[in-house]
């Protein structure tokens, strides 16, 4: 039945551009998009700086995701889109294949929380949006560039600096022992995590050799091809939970709020509300 509806909605990717076209701007309404920063349930290992979360298999941290879904329901979502890559039409295969189950022993973000939502809300369209290089193109994270300048720059102790988030993770690691998943969602997205460190990293730069603005840029590349791929798959109307990691959500929440016809749904009321239930 998945693998029908995803070839369904396919064939509606393919047409809605045209069908939007013909109505007027003025009438269209706006894909509303929730932007939910998440950490890394399953310790990658993957990003510059990475807090150790807890076991998300525990029946505990089960019943908290639990209620997490049931209030990001309340949403009405009509769209989730997760940090996983899929050729166009971008249909998640990997949701295709889920079963409730895998709740109980799969621990990645995506599954715990993007197709635990879909799956509570009953929608189809699940899509995963992701941005990595194809092959011979840059590296959008090229951070050893720029530490190999700082270094020969003098300026390694203030790139270690700007680039530590050690107090930031210890004090996360420190508030799983007390707090619930939807409280710990809210300290990734909420004011505790800086989001200027893509600004700062821009000084580190000599004459034409500017490896900290080219970080920059090619971060802000990737995040813009990601809204790009949320476009492609949202039409007028849509409600969309769109599910990365913390890094990405300064930018992805400014490409919403700046682009006609999109419009920011704050995650923190629902993060609240889920908490409070499980408080009750």
């Amino acid at each position: 039945m998945k693998a029908l509806i995803a070839t369904l909605a396919a064939l509606c990717f393919a047409i809605q551009p045209a069908l939007a076209e013909n109505i007027p701007e003025e009438a269209r309404e706006p894909v509303r998009v929730m932007v939910l920063g998440a950490y890394h349930f399953a310790n990658p290992g993957a990003d510059l700086n990475n807090p150790q979360a807890d076991d998300v298999l525990t029946p505990k941290r089960q019943k908290e995701l639990a209620a997490l879904a049931e209030t990001l329901k309340t949403f009405r979502p009509t769209v989730v889109a997760v940090e996983a890559r899929a050729k166009p039409p971008y249909a998640d295969a990997g949701f295709d294949d889920f079963k409730p189950e895998d709740l109980a022993r799969k621990r990645n973000e995506v599954v715990q929380m993007g197709y635990r939502v879909a799956h509570a809300a009953g929608i189809e369209r699940v899509y995963a949006i992701d941005e990595q290089p194809s092959e011979g193109a840059p590296d959008y994270f090229p951070y050893g560039r720029v530490q190999q300048q700082a270094e020969e720059t003098g300026e390694a102790e203030r790139l270690k600096i700007m680039s530590d988030f050690g107090a930031m993770m210890a004090r996360f690691e420190e508030e799983q022992k007390s707090k619930t998943i939807p409280e710990l969602l809210m300290f990734w997205n909420g004011d505790t995590l800086p989001d200027d460190f893509y600004w700062n990293i821009m000084t580190i730069g000599q004459g034409e050799k500017q490896t900290g603005a080219e970080l920059a840029a090619y971060w802000f590349m990737r995040n813009a091809k990601i809204f790009n791929k949320l476009v492609q798959v949202t039409q007028p109307g849509d409600r969309v939970i769109l599910i990365f990691g913390s890094g990405h959500r300064a930018w992805l929440r400014e490409m919403v709020e700046k682009t006609q016809g999109y419009e920011l749904e704050p995650v923190m009321p629902y993060l609240q509300q889920a908490a409070d239930a499980l408080s009750e």
